[in-house]
């Protein structure tokens, strides 16, 4: 048999930078047209007229119980040979991990996929390379989760290793200790860039001692004393049905679907031993926080409270946002900063909505000479939209391009199974694809600007990093 080098990458990562290397494409081309071709092009008029705008899925995810009580979320679709499967593990994430193994969770996440069971870490790799599987997994601050993809002719093939994988998982030294060199080579390089230093001081700042406030890497000493052991128990204690949300979606049955799900969870522990975390006490309070450093840009992250997903003020807000910060270089603030006063190349806003941590988050950056009059801006056009709202022109843009964009999102089998485990993260219901439009539709002028006088009414809490001149009121 022929070898291959193998190396473990991240599939949806790789997916991200052609998606994004597409839509800079695109975006150039559009950005040309726009300015020295047709002058009056208009995309809000584009959504206006689209026909997605009132596409809504035909198809509502089924509920399906397996024979061994496990639950799952499945939209069949047979049009292309494909099935992906999605699933979380709540109370799984870094902010679980034990005050003495920080970077346990993150590093299963890593070197879980190297080798189980029967498959050697080479066996495993030409395994998924010769039946077309892409695995992958990741680790937030409260959830773990993971994503396979396969040709549907290939099913058993794709069961069979990911069952493995949470039965026996090797963990193997080659791919742990390289693994382990990996995090603790990114740990001593993290402060090395500004971006880096202002994500690991912002956290602190917003969360205090709280373990959402730890870094994401971990700690150094902790990675190096974490055993083999440590990453198998995690697997066994923390990794547990009673916490698991699973969404598949593609060319499988119900009863497949229910085979499949049996086959490679049943033999997980059914229930947790964890306690669940806290909420942090977030410091939101108008502030400014500065990290003194030579830079040729200073870079600004602020945050101001925002909602749950499931909060009633949810789809007001999400309207409010957009049409201040969220929608790119059509936003109120990107106009104000980037266009009209050509004082950065980017500045935005976007809302976390976690139960826990519900936040209105943004970022911008500037060179030192112009940060105080960006800083200046944004927290102008803050008050003025907590003060002033939006127009009825402005709602009736962001509603036609919210409707219309909205069906994008599921062009693949992944983006699909992806949101069939949000529906049931955050209690959406069965029917949440086919009602989302209406809920945009439904949203009126007046909620969105009562939402902007609320969530809008507190300047938000501020950390920059760079060279610029102290000013008055920093902390």
């Amino acid at each position: 048999m022929h070898r291959r080098l193998y190396q473990h990458k991240y599939p949806h990562r790789f997916k991200f930078f052609k998606w994004l290397t597409a839509a800079l494409i695109i975006y150039g081309l559009w950005w040309t047209y726009q300015e020295y071709v047709n002058p009056s092009f208009d995309i809000n008029k584009i959504y206006e007229n689209s026909e997605l705008k009132e596409k809504t899925f035909t198809k509502m995810p089924v509920e399906v119980t397996t024979p061994q009580g496990l639950k799952l979320w499945l939209i069949e679709d047979k049009q292309i040979p494909i099935v992906s499967m999605a699933f979380l593990f709540k109370k799984a994430g870094r902010g679980y991990d034990a005050q003495n193994q920080e970077g346990l969770a993150a590093l299963v996440a890593e070197v879980l996929p190297q080798g189980a069971g029967k498959y050697n870490s080479y066996d495993y790799h030409e395994t998924l390379e010769l039946n077309g599987i892409h695995l992958s997994f990741s680790v937030g601050l409260e959830n773990f989760t993971g994503q396979i993809s396969f040709p549907s002719v290939n099913m058993a093939a794709a069961e069979d290793i990911l069952a493995e994988t949470f039965k026996e998982p090797l963990f193997p030294d080659n791919a742990l200790n390289s693994t382990k060199q990996q995090f603790l080579t990114a740990l001593a390089g993290q402060k090395e860039t500004p971006g880096g230093e202002l994500g690991l001081e912002f956290a602190k700042v917003l969360y205090g001692n709280h373990p959402y406030a730890r870094n994401p890497l971990g700690d150094a000493q902790d990675i190096q004393n974490l055993s083999r052991e440590d990453l198998q128990n995690y697997v066994k204690t923390m990794l547990v049905k009673e916490n698991l949300i699973i969404g598949i979606a593609g060319d499988i049955s119900s009863e497949q679907a229910s085979a499949l799900v049996d086959n490679v969870f049943a033999s997980l522990a059914a229930d947790s031993i964890v306690e669940e975390l806290k909420a942090p006490k977030m410091n939101l309070q108008a502030s400014r926080h500065k990290i003194n450093r030579k830079t040729a840009q200073v870079i600004s992250s602020f945050a101001a409270l925002g909602v749950a997903r499931e909060d009633k003020d949810f789809y007001p807000l999400y309207v409010a946002n957009y049409i201040f910060g969220g929608s790119g270089l059509t936003s109120r603030l990107s106009l104000e900063a980037r266009e009209k006063n050509g004082l950065t190349y980017g500045i935005g806003t976007y809302l976390a909505t976690d139960e826990k941590t519900p936040l209105i988050l943004g970022q911008f950056s500037s060179t030192p000479e112009n940060y105080e009059q960006m800083y200046q801006i944004l927290l102008n056009q803050w008050q003025n939209f907590a003060k002033n709202g939006v127009s009825k022109e402005e709602l009736a843009a962001a509603k036609n391009y919210l409707l219309a964009s909205y069906n994008l999102r599921f062009n693949s089998t992944e983006g699909l199974a992806d949101m069939l485990v949000a529906m049931q993260e955050y209690n959406l219901g069965l029917d949440f694809l086919q009602k989302r439009n209406g809920y945009i539709k439904d949203i009126t002028l007046k909620q969105v600007n009562e939402a902007a006088r609320h969530y809008f009414g507190s300047l938000p809490m501020e950390v920059s990093i760079g060279s610029v001149k102290e000013q008055n009121g920093e902390n």
